[in-house]
């Protein structure tokens, strides 16, 4: 009888209990699942910034080409290309000198009237701008490129122009 009252109370601790193995087995499980899951979500987020750094690249691009088809295409009476890099335009507007260039990262547009000077920029803040250059290719089509940076990506942009109203000339 003392032994089969031994094996009952062993069975018994045994059913309420985990052995030691059992629990290292579990603990060693839940860290590789917590190590899985870290890993995941910092490989999501590095794939989201270089997402978003594309996205910032392409919407500056987007951004100051229209402002350049605005200004040159479709608003200038004359443009002129300076050997500095830099284009100024007579406006159709009377009065309007708008010079568009390249400086500090940036590319900025001048704008002088009767009433005064003022300077806007084109591009954004978080992309700098590079290597910034324009050629004259017809009397009416005119060659920029430039190339985009940030987070250490890089975009080489280069666009034709048609100017519709204007004739181009070289001033160098």
């Amino acid at each position: 009888m003392a032994r089969s009252g031994l094996s009952l109370s062993v069975r018994c601790r045994r059913q309420r209990g985990y052995l030691l193995q059992e629990l290292l087995l579990g603990l060693l499980l839940a860290v590789v699942l917590v190590t899985l899951v870290f890993k995941a979500t910092g490989t999501a987020g590095r794939s989201f910034g270089r997402l978003q750094d594309e996205l910032q690249l392409q919407e500056a691009r987007r951004h100051i080409l229209a402002q350049l088809e605005k200004t040159v295409c479709y608003d200038a009476q004359s443009v002129s290309l300076q050997a500095d890099g830099k284009i100024s335009c007579r406006m159709l507007e009377g009065g309007k000198q708008v010079t568009v260039y390249s400086d500090k990262q940036g590319v900025y547009q001048r704008t002088r009237t009767n009433k005064g000077t003022g300077v806007n920029p084109v591009s954004l803040e978080e992309v700098g701008v590079f290597r910034w250059q324009v050629r004259r290719c017809s009397p009416q089509m005119l060659c920029v490129s430039f190339s985009l940076y940030r987070n250490g990506r890089s975009l080489r942009v280069t666009q034709y122009f048609i100017c519709y109203s204007a004739r181009i000339t070289d001033d160098a």
